[in-house]
């Protein structure tokens, strides 16, 4: 479709809480790991 969905590591910085490292999804409208059971709920074949 458009752009590919991935998960990346970004590290999060603040003066006030401690740093935090964490996974995040970006594009997540472009996952396909639904297609699947929304064609079912939809009866689409």
């Amino acid at each position: 479709m458009g752009r590919q969905y991935e998960v990346k590591e970004k590290t999060f910085e603040s003066r006030y809480h401690e740093t935090k490292v964490m996974q995040v999804e970006l594009f997540t409208w472009e996952k396909l790991d639904d297609v699947e059971r929304i064609k079912q709920a939809f009866g689409i074949k």
